[in-house]
């Protein structure tokens, strides 16, 4: 009975020791196997010629492999397989929130891009920022705001506008009365850097020489993840303002404030970076 046991165990050995040098034979001769089974596929490029417009915004999207496709959606959905599969340049003429993801048969699919364009409705016919920025990022003071010019990586590159500490006050005119309903800031984040979102913007208006009433409000969230969160340059509040018809604006932007206790630099004052503000 021993020698039946034994020789049935040699036997599964035996066979178990074939499969895994079958299994490695495919994989040292066949390695694109192995990778497609096992590593997902790289985010597709997503790059837009205006995240700011007044008509229309040129949108492309590229990934080199062979085989492999972008699928898409410009509402916020999540790209699936059943979604709208990247062929040609996307003209959109409204705001639009882009999403991308690589697909291929024998890979994994890749991580999602996001990026969100903005059709500016109103351009204001003068502007004053009453807050001065630090003289390292000063851009070019107010016409920065309004310039529909998105910021790069690079703070320095003339489009950013950075703040530490105080509350930053922007004033805008109109020629003529307008009704909007949404300001939109674009700003950054990278906690690296010092640099937080604002903890609160206000928004008021006026026509004529009556005194500045409220229109609308946006209050930063708590957020769990803020230690992990990665470094994001395509950052936006945006205010939604009562119906209301007004020639004058002021925006009130309230800093983040100390730095969290986990920081490196905790209890200075966070940075604050602003590129452009919009009204729709």
């Amino acid at each position: 009975m021993f020698n039946v046991q034994c020789s049935m165990f040699e036997k599964h050995t035996a066979i178990l020791r074939n499969m895994n040098h079958i299994a490695f034979a495919i994989l040292f001769f066949f390695p694109a196997l192995a990778w497609s089974q096992t590593f997902p596929l790289a985010a597709p490029q997503v790059s837009v010629d205006s995240v700011f417009f007044r008509k229309q915004a040129r949108v492309e999207m590229a990934f080199d492999l062979d085989g492999a496709v972008v699928h898409y959606t410009i509402n916020g959905g999540f790209p699936f397989d059943s979604t709208p599969v990247y062929q040609k340049s996307l003209m959109l003429g409204e705001s639009a929130v882009i999403r991308a993801k690589t697909a291929h048969k024998e890979f994994l699919p890749g991580p999602m891009v996001e990026r969100q364009i903005w059709r500016v409705g109103f351009s204001p016919d003068s502007a004053k920022l009453r807050t001065a920025p630090d003289s390292l990022y000063a851009g070019r003071y107010t016409a920065t705001l309004f310039d529909l010019q998105k910021g790069a990586m690079q703070l320095k590159d003339g489009r950013w506008l950075g703040f530490r500490g105080d509350t930053i006050v922007v004033e805008a005119w109109f020629r003529k009365t307008i009704q909007a309903k949404l300001v939109i800031l674009s700003t950054l984040f990278d906690a690296g850097a010092w640099i937080f979102p604002p903890a609160r913007i206000e928004v008021y208006g006026a026509s004529g020489d009556k005194d500045w009433q409220f229109m609308g409000v946006w209050v930063a969230r708590a957020e769990s993840n803020i230690k992990t969160r990665q470094p994001d340059y395509h950052t936006f509040q945006k205010v939604l303002l009562r119906p209301a018809p007004a020639e004058r604006f002021q925006i009130r932007i309230i800093p983040y404030g100390p730095l969290p206790d986990w920081h490196v630099g905790a209890g200075q004052p966070a940075w604050f970076f602003i590129d452009e503000i919009a009204f729709q």
